[in-house]
């Protein structure tokens, strides 16, 4: 379903980006949906916000989140179950879609019931908010319909680095846990070992603990995601980081090294990693489909585009 471009009010606008020609006899749709602009979590190195140049902007994402209700509204309103039925929904790729905001707003728990009413929906999330165990039983019944994967995404074991990284963010141990209890609800879920941070060493890091805890959890899959900076980001987050957290800049030049993990050190940091996920039985990512026996066709990409209207 097309919604109509152009439109003038703030939070409106379910635009169709893209269409590719359909696979088989079926056509499917992938929608992508965020319910806030801007996040609360305030992660230093959100790739959303890496290229904001002026430091206002940048501390505006987390400062400022704007609250995507009419957007969000008319979506509920305007497509029908039907529509939806094959469809593969990605909640919060720019944003969080259960952070703070979330609590008071529930936005992201009004979509989970308007997607609970639709059948063979593909519903995937990437999360690093630990909110998302209260909705474990509307993300069941999509399961029940359908298929869902949700990836928690953690950026090392040590919390004094995640604190400085992620201020916002609950804990590793609170994100675990939300984990467990999505396994415990039969939901699909992993970890996403997110920024890889270059400054880090192994310890610091802690894939072995991170991966045990997780496979512990009811795991099934895991993946490590690199920071990729070009040296112009790298050098503009660090003065922003610095006049954000003034007290924190030593720190945070420190953890996001001086230079790019090179590729022999990558090489050989997820040769170490496929090891201990093939030891604890996780597997990769792009290894779920498969091991599930789903084929998917090419989606046609829709996008639910909410230009900002901050609180």
């Amino acid at each position: 379903m097309a919604f109509p471009t152009g439109e003038t009010s703030t939070e409106l606008g379910l635009a169709e980006i893209a269409r590719h020609p359909a696979v088989g006899a079926f056509q499917s749709a992938e929608w992508t949906i965020d319910p806030y602009t801007g996040c609360e979590l305030a992660c230093v190195c959100c790739p959303v916000r890496l290229d904001e140049l002026d430091f206002s902007a940048w501390r505006r994402f987390e400062a400022s989140v704007g609250v995507n209700l009419k957007a969000v509204k008319a979506f509920i309103q305007k497509v029908s179950p039907e529509e939806l039925r094959g469809c593969r929904v990605v909640l919060g790729r720019r944003t969080e879609p259960w952070q703070q905001a979330e609590e008071k707003f529930r936005l992201t728990r009004s979509l989970l019931a308007k997607l609970a009413a639709a059948r063979e929906l593909d519903l995937r999330a990437d999360t690093r908010s630990s909110l998302i165990a209260r909705d474990a039983e509307l993300l069941s019944r999509i399961a029940a319909r359908g298929r869902v994967v949700v990836s928690f995404s953690i950026a090392c074991a040590d919390d004094r680095i995640t604190r400085l990284v992620e201020p916002s963010a609950p804990s590793a141990l609170r994100r675990l846990s939300a984990m467990e209890a999505l396994a415990r609800a039969g939901l699909t879920v992993g970890l996403s070992i997110s920024p890889v941070l270059p400054g880090l060493d192994p310890d610091e890091l802690g894939l072995e603990p991170l991966l045990t805890r997780a496979a512990s959890a009811g795991a099934r899959f895991a993946s490590l995601r690199w920071m990729e900076l070009a040296p112009e980001q790298r050098e503009r987050l660090l003065r922003h980081a610095s006049t954000a957290f003034p007290e924190s800049a030593t720190r945070i030049r420190r953890v996001l090294g001086r230079r790019p993990a090179d590729a022999r050190l990558r090489a050989a940091r997820e040769l170490d990693f496929r090891a201990r996920c093939r030891a604890l039985g996780l597997l990769a990512e792009d290894e779920l489909g498969a091991s599930n026996g789903a084929a998917r066709t090419p989606p046609t990409q829709l996008l639910l585009f909410s230009p900002p209207s901050f609180r």
